[in-house]
């Protein structure tokens, strides 16, 4: 066949589709609002301590983004808006978070216009792009608009990133501060200064309780390096992405929040630390350990992710169990079996009210999941079966390969919670922990439901936390309140006891209305509001008893 004639194939790209597709990446305000605070973090003059301002502005539609890095000149920005362009500074051997070229895409995800005003080296210019004429783009080069070329200016280096024309109904400065200082925590060696309007961010760091620090073998060495793993024990469940491990390349360069499956038992949702891998870095074309969705997801099929998962998830365990056993150790003590009797009591009430709410909460059984105790006294609602062994903390056994599948239903008022238990049986060599149905010595043992449970979170923290992982309600033994109520340590006090009942009923009716609004999120204020005055009436109510009996 002669192919002399014949067109050439290649691939090809349509900018304007792989732009607005890059942008579904960038569907909330925090999200695209970091993608360029962390570019003012980063890109900066030697010598100088980055300085970014957001400023949300709901009336005009318009957020800013300011800071005092090295700005851009022509060429810069012509890279700036190059499609997944080649990062200069990793061009040079600088590491760094700058890989996939998204910065151009993330305004899209959530507003129509983008606008750059630069300054570097005494120039300054101003670029506008539009959705429109992204839109409109045929699949090649998408025109800009130059609003100001290379004017000659006394204005120090610096980039002001305007995006306009928000889709966004609200602009929340809340899930921004929150997302911001998340991330800032990984970014303390350059001493960086972050204003979201008048609000100065600050690295988040919960309350500690304990500290490890590890290294690989040789062998996980040869393939992560010669890394440092540090686990931190929080004084409180943490709630969903803020557990599990910062994984780095860089200082400020986070990939992942690797947390290998341990929040699903006991104590995981108390374990947060860091780890900075420069060899996640290192590839051939193969399979990537990480990708542009921003997802903080290793890929399990890279070698080196594969074997950071292991390294990461082992020690995770090793110290889990170690809290684990200091918890079985701490149920010796009396005060500890007082303090979980007291919880049931409250339990069983909350639970009864839980069950009589179902018929209005559809996926109620979510609250009603039990994935195991945590940190300290409690008890849950529902029945009991002194014949069958689950999981638990009493004695060596093994756990059977699959759990029960759980109820998609909720639960009728009067009946007892689903049991979610994964079941097993007693092995002297076993490698989990088993405890019969019923409890040792044929008392019983609740399980399934909503959970209270006493803990010391630390004299900074609240007086109750409600803990989503394990659906438990959390009274801070270590609040000046609570302790000042508890005084020498008798639980049977009058002024202890009805103060937990209060927490307790507090915290309750915000966790059934939080439940509501994940259901529908355009609930309003005044709803949420009455959700929060029917739980407290209809449990205050109930609750009668125990406080004639205190």
């Amino acid at each position: 066949m002669n192919t002399a004639n014949q067109s050439q194939l290649v691939v090809r790209t349509h900018v304007g589709r792989d732009l607005l597709q890059t942008a579904q990446l960038f569907r909330t305000l925090e999200a695209a609002v970091w993608e360029y605070v962390v570019n003012g973090l980063e890109y900066v003059d030697a010598g100088v301590k980055p300085t970014v301002t957001v400023a949300l502005e709901p009336h005009r539609k318009v957020v800013t983004i300011s800071d005092n890095g090295r700005g851009m000149d022509q060429e810069d920005l012509q890279r700036f808006f190059t499609m997944h362009g080649e990062n200069a500074d990793r061009k040079i051997g600088k590491r760094g978070r700058g890989k996939f070229g998204t910065g151009k895409s993330a305004a899209f995800g959530i507003a129509k216009r983008l606008r750059v005003s630069t300054v570097k080296n005494a120039r300054r210019n101003v670029v506008e792009l539009v959705l429109d004429a992204i839109q409109a783009s045929e699949g090649q080069a998408i025109p800009l608009t130059w609003i100001v070329r290379d004017a000659v200016t006394d204005l120090a280096n610096g980039t002001v990133i305007a995006i306009e024309d928000l889709l966004l109904q609200r602009l929340q400065p809340d899930p921004v501060i929150k997302y911001i200082e998340r991330q800032l925590a990984y970014w303390r060696a350059i001493e960086p200064t972050v204003y979201v309007g008048s609000h100065l961010c600050e690295p988040w760091q919960p309350s500690i309780a304990a500290t490890h620090e590890v290294r690989p073998n040789k062998e996980q060495a040869a393939v992560i390096g010669a890394v440092k793993l540090t686990i931190y024990v929080a004084q409180a469940p943490l709630s969903e992405g803020l557990y599990g491990i910062a994984v780095t390349t860089a200082p400020g360069v986070l990939v992942a929040i690797e947390s290998a499956g341990i929040e699903a038992k006991e104590f995981g949702s108390y374990l947060f630390g860091d780890i900075e891998v420069p060899a996640l870095e290192a590839g051939d074309g193969g399979l990537a350990a990480y990708d542009l969705s921003r997802s903080l997801r290793l890929n399990p099929s890279n070698p080196v992710a594969g074997v950071l998962i292991g390294f990461i998830g082992g020690h995770l365990e090793l110290v889990r169990k170690g809290l684990v056993e200091e918890q079985r150790q701490r149920r010796q003590e009396l005060q500890f079996k007082k303090l979980e009797a007291a919880a049931a009591n409250i339990a069983k009430l909350l639970n009864e009210d839980l069950g009589s709410v179902a018929d209005r909460l559809a996926d109620i059984t979510a609250m009603r999941r039990r994935t195991g105790t945590v940190a300290a006294a409690g008890s849950g609602g529902g029945g009991t079966d002194p014949d069958r062994w689950a999981e638990g903390d009493q004695e060596p056994g093994l756990l059977d390969t699959a759990k029960h599948s759980p109820t998609t239903t909720a639960t009728p008022a009067g009946r007892g919670a689903p049991d979610l238990a994964r079941p097993g049986h007693p092995e002297a060599d076993g490698t989990d922990r088993v405890a019969p149905r019923g409890g040792a010595d044929d008392k019983p043992r609740p399980r399934g439901g909503l959970q209270v449970r006493y803990d010391h979170l630390g004299a900074e923290a609240d007086r109750s936390v409600y803990d989503e992982t394990t659906k438990s309600i959390l009274i801070n033994l270590d609040h000046p309140m609570v302790a000042a109520a508890l005084g020498s340590g008798d639980v049977e006090d009058v002024a202890f006891r009805r103060l937990s009942y209060e927490i307790s009923f507090g915290q309750y009716a915000l966790a059934i209305s939080q439940e509501f609004l994940k259901r529908d999120p355009d609930l309003t204020a005044d709803d949420i509001l009455y959700e929060v005055r029917d739980a407290m009436r209809r449990i205050t109510r109930k609750a009668a008893y125990l406080y004639q009996a205190a």
